[in-house]
């Protein structure tokens, strides 16, 4: 028996232990298993990428990571778990963990909400080229090598609209390459993401009541009425736009992004790849979040728009969504925005913001007391029904993904 200042210390060290226990890393988080919604946030330290596992085991990629920048103006984090790892490898690596048990070979689907490398992988002549379809191997594509999706979509045809600061031509033609290879190869069938659609995603393998993808955006069209299928957009067309003759008129990627609302029963979560409202002083049509905002409704959760930079998640988008929980992957040093992370917290004060990284140098120190985590991967579970939620962190640095934090479980009203 140990004695601490000469009295017995069973109670102080059984205390002890049950601290350290509280304390330790709670292992590893359970399997998926039928009932529940997972959504979670994969960090590569590279850009953006999610999966979701629905509660009837239909699975869905959205965007695979995989940006090659190492140096810039404003510089990328370092890569999760290390610079040796591609980050398709990464991503191919946490579906095989996290799918349900004997659907780990396959995707159901895989949305692609825009063509910018941090969404989709990047280009180079460095990268190995796949021996069948003789395409470079950047992350959406090594990814669909190794785990077919029955289901591509993407944010829409990138030659209707030329953007300023469209992805590279030897991206997209890599991208075709990738496409043409898949259908022909595995059978996967290739579409447009619809902006007003209730029912181009949906569970695949039975009925879940009360679970419903609403399609919001896309291609800078949006969505009019979550009542109706009818869509809109305010961006001039081509011809408009290439008589204008001024190259900074044509809205960039990240206006086009394709964007959903995902319900199950209660819950909410808002996705909306890259939109943002920045530069709407030049022109109205470059602020998509503001119609977009007027179809939305209260979350529970939402992927922050762009990364949590500046020009994105706006007042009139935050106000309408008032997340509960916002999730953040973030990846280069101007992430998160001290301005963004105020629309935040004023649409809602105890908003919970989780981000995959943080750079040394952001400039955010005066919300880090308000800030759930600044790193590793971020699970969302959603209960049977979707009556609760628990959110996760788990260490991106380690291949067994053991939880590093958990919140909740918090009730959806």
């Amino acid at each position: 028996m140990y004695r601490i200042k000469g009295l017995e210390n069973s109670f102080l060290l059984a205390c002890m232990l049950l601290f350290a226990a509280a304390c330790a890393p709670a292992g590893k988080l359970s399997p998926w298993k039928e009932g529940n919604l997972d959504i979670h946030c994969i960090n590569t330290g590279r850009g953006e990428s999610m999966f979701y596992v629905f509660p009837d085991g239909t699975t869905m990629l959205v965007d695979a990571a995989g940006s090659l920048l190492k140096k810039h103006k404003y510089m990328p984090t370092a890569p999760r778990p290390d610079s040796s790892t591609t980050s398709g490898r990464v991503i191919i690596d946490y579906i095989r963990r996290f799918a349900p048990k004997g659907h780990a070979d396959t995707l159901d689907y895989c949305l692609l909400t825009h063509y910018h490398p941090d969404h989709m992988g990047d280009y180079s002549k460095s990268l190995p080229v796949h021996p069948e379809g003789h395409f470079r191997m950047s992350s959406i594509c090594e990814v669909g090598s190794e785990i077919p999706y029955r289901r591509l979509l993407s944010r829409g045809d990138p030659t209707e609209v030329k953007a300023s600061n469209a992805a590279r031509e030897d991206n997209m033609a890599n991208f075709a390459k990738f496409v043409n290879w898949s259908v022909r190869t595995n059978g996967t069938s290739y579409g447009f993401f619809d902006p007003a659609s209730d029912s181009q995603i949906v569970p695949v393998r039975k009925k879940v009541p009360g679970f419903c993808v609403h399609n919001i955006a896309s291609n800078g069209r949006y969505r009019l009425s979550m009542d109706s299928h009818e869509w809109a957009t305010d961006i001039p067309t081509k011809a408009i736009l290439d008589s204008i003759g001024d190259p900074k008129a044509y809205p960039g990627e990240n206006v086009l992004s394709a964007a959903f609302i995902l319900s199950y029963g209660p819950f909410d979560i808002f996705a909306g790849g890259d939109l943002q409202w920045s530069h709407r002083d030049l022109h109205d049509y470059f602020d998509i979040e503001t119609p977009v905002s007027r179809v939305c409704h209260k979350v529970e959760v939402m992927k922050a728009n762009h990364h949590c930079t500046k020009g994105a998640n706006g007042p009139e988008l935050m106000n309408a969504l008032r997340p509960d929980a916002v999730l953040a992957q973030v990846w280069r040093d101007v992430q998160p925005n001290p301005a963004t992370l105020e629309n935040i917290y004023s649409a809602n004060p105890g908003c919970k913001v989780f981000l995959t990284n943080l750079a040394p140098d952001n400039l955010v120190k005066d919300y880090l007391d308000r800030i759930a985590s600044t790193g590793g991967h971020i699970v969302v579970r959603v209960a049977k029904g979707g009556k609760s939620y628990t959110i996760y962190t788990l260490d991106d640095t380690d291949p067994a993904c053991r939880i590093t934090g958990k919140w909740g479980p918090f009730e959806c009203k």
